[in-house]
């Protein structure tokens, strides 16, 4: 406040805001240069109408750009940009539509407050053949009202050293850091940087981590699956008053782990680290996640009366032996500064459902200054559907669980929090990460016909995270039905005439053709079409065959056909 400055100053060029959307359809990314792809976007003040964008915010590329210190005008401090996005699916011709915001908030600080702190990827990726991505983690450091010292990492050994001067980095002095594998700062699969400033007590830390998918194994052998763990909340934030006195709160994050796609009970040991005032006890699994109960005593300064930032270590393990780390950091209000409103959604167990399998919990978190809001507030919760928001009648509180059997690919809820008679809204989106289908196609009789003459059955077979889907009722192909047939014994009756097939059923007393029936009928619709030896569409591109299991002789197959099987 004393500097009347911003940080970061958005009109200039290594401070701007830029908002880039990163889009997901069907677990493929789309790129935003995609012609199917529409991102409308909108601003809100406050608690506010929506509105079109103002000067100053442009979008190019569907990026947005904001090149002026918008918050300065904004009276209640709070700023907030949406996304709405449609994506015409080129397989099914339909429209998916989903929406996004992010919001700014304005913090008058105290005084000379400063505070540092590091921005950027944790990740880098490789598949089982090597394959890094990204090539490179560019890593920022913010800053205000200190200067920047220096990039560090921490050696095997626990001391921090300044970080390799590399062409990619000529100066270690400046705001940003380009981070690649081949560095000569890793320990193990891990890498610990930290940043230091012209006060000796402010600075910030973060982590980097390699992460293997299993290697591929020889025939028998699928090789081994990967294992990673992670925090649900790994950054906090402590609002102080102009004295640096911190009200009394209870945070919960928890540690979650997955060895592949299966979702596993980490192991964690006791977390250091906390400054004065902050406490982290480790709870008891559930739902194969150790909950972190992170408690700040009342009046608690964190250890000082300015502005302070740290990091807890949390021990891990297993399934991966690792330090998992909570940066956590205070923030103190300026003497003349204003009450601000802050509302959000967060996901305490995470945003991503596998295989549409279990329930996550949305819960709000909504702050007057330094006081949460535990009463006097409503609340309203929508899903975005069809390109708008769909009131879900009855859920009127202050969390919202979903099922994962709600969600296809993706879906969007917002939450409408009135309070003091005026309204504050947030949205978050859940994902289903559903492990992909391979169909397999089986012959009975081989792939080769001798001078036009031969026979035999083709059979789809899908498979979905190693286990089979919608399986054959049977493995008798045959165009008379079996003997002594017991209740409930299926075969699949052929036509000889036909690639057409049925699915037949003993009642206890007769064969019924159950192919079409509900009950009984296979899960999934096949269709299976031709193509010639060149690859040209045959049946001028109309379905060949609608059956699991259909029946194709040496009147079907000229030269070389090929057979492929759709399945829905």
């Amino acid at each position: 406040m004393n500097a009347s400055t911003y940080s970061p100053d958005w009109t200039t060029n290594a401070g701007q805001l830029v908002v880039t959307p990163v889009i997901y359809a069907n677990q493929t990314a789309i790129a935003l240069s995609n012609q199917a792809l529409t991102i409308t976007w909108k601003r809100r003040e406050g608690s506010g109408s929506e509105a079109v964008l103002a000067a100053g915010e442009t979008v190019s590329g569907n990026v947005l750009t904001v090149n002026q210190n918008k918050l300065a005008s904004v009276t209640s401090g709070l700023l907030t940009y949406i996304a709405y996005v449609a994506y015409a699916d080129p397989d099914t011709g339909l429209t998916i539509n989903a929406v996004a915001d992010i919001s700014f908030a304005l913090i008058r600080t105290g005084e000379n407050a400063k505070s540092a702190w590091i921005s950027g990827e944790q990740v880098f990726k490789y598949t089982a053949a090597g394959a890094v991505s990204p090539a490179q983690i560019t890593l920022t450091a913010n800053l205000q009202n200190v200067t920047m010292g220096k990039w560090q990492y921490k050696t095997s050994s626990g001391t921090w050293t300044d970080y390799p001067t590399t062409s990619d980095n000529a100066n270690i002095t400046g705001t940003t850091l380009i981070v690649k594998p081949t560095h000569a700062i890793w320990v193990g699969e891990s890498a610990t940087l930290r940043i230091t400033t012209s006060d000796n007590s402010i600075g910030d830390t973060t982590s980097i981590y390699k992460v293997t998918d299993g290697a591929t194994g020889g025939q028998g052998n699928p090789g081994q699956n990967a294992s990673v763990v992670f925090l649900t909340n790994e950054n906090m934030t402590f609002a102080g008053t102009k004295d640096g006195k911190v009200a009394a709160t209870t945070k919960t994050c928890n540690v979650v782990a997955y060895t592949g796609t299966a979702k596993v009970t980490p192991t964690v040991g006791t977390p250091t680290g906390m400054p004065s005032g902050m406490t982290v006890t480790v709870g008891s699994a559930s739902n194969n996640e150790v909950p972190l109960t992170i408690t700040i005593a009342a009046n608690s300064t964190l250890d000082g009366s300015g502005q302070l930032n740290g990091v807890v270590n949390v021990p891990i393990t297993s399934p991966v032996s690792t330090t998992l780390q909570i940066q956590w950091s205070k923030v103190n209000t300026g003497a003349s500064g204003t009450t601000p409103v802050v509302f959000s959604l967060y996901a305490p167990q995470g945003t991503v459902f596998n295989n549409g399998e279990g329930s996550l919990t949305i819960q709000t978190a909504a702050y007057s200054g330094t006081t949460a809001i535990s009463s006097g507030a409503t609340y309203a919760w929508a899903k975005y559907t069809n390109g708008s928001w769909a009131t879900i009648s009855g859920q009127t509180g202050a969390s919202l669980t979903v099922n994962g059997s709600d969600i296809t690919g993706m879906a969007s809820y917002k939450c409408t929090m009135t309070y003091s008679s005026k309204t504050y809204t947030d949205v978050i989106t859940l994902i289903d990460k559903t492990d992909n289908y391979q169909a397999d196609i089986d012959s009975t009789a081989g792939d080769i016909f001798k001078n036009t003459v031969g026979q035999t059955c083709l059979i789809c077979r899908l498979w979905q995270n190693g286990a089979e889907v919608d399986p054959l009722k049977s493995t008798i192909y045959s165009a008379t039905a079996p003997s002594s047939p017991a209740t409930g014994d299926f075969y699949y009756k052929i036509d000889t005439t036909t690639p057409v097939t049925a699915l037949m059923r003993y009642s206890g007393s007769a064969w019924v053709d159950v192919t079409s029936n509900a009950t009984y009928k296979h899960e999934k619709t096949y269709k299976w079409y031709r193509r010639d030896k060149d690859g040209n569409p045959l049946d001028n591109g109309a379905v060949f065959a609608t059956d699991k299991v259909i029946y194709v002789d040496g009147d079907d197959v000229t030269v070389k056909t090929v057979f492929v099987c759709e399945v829905e």
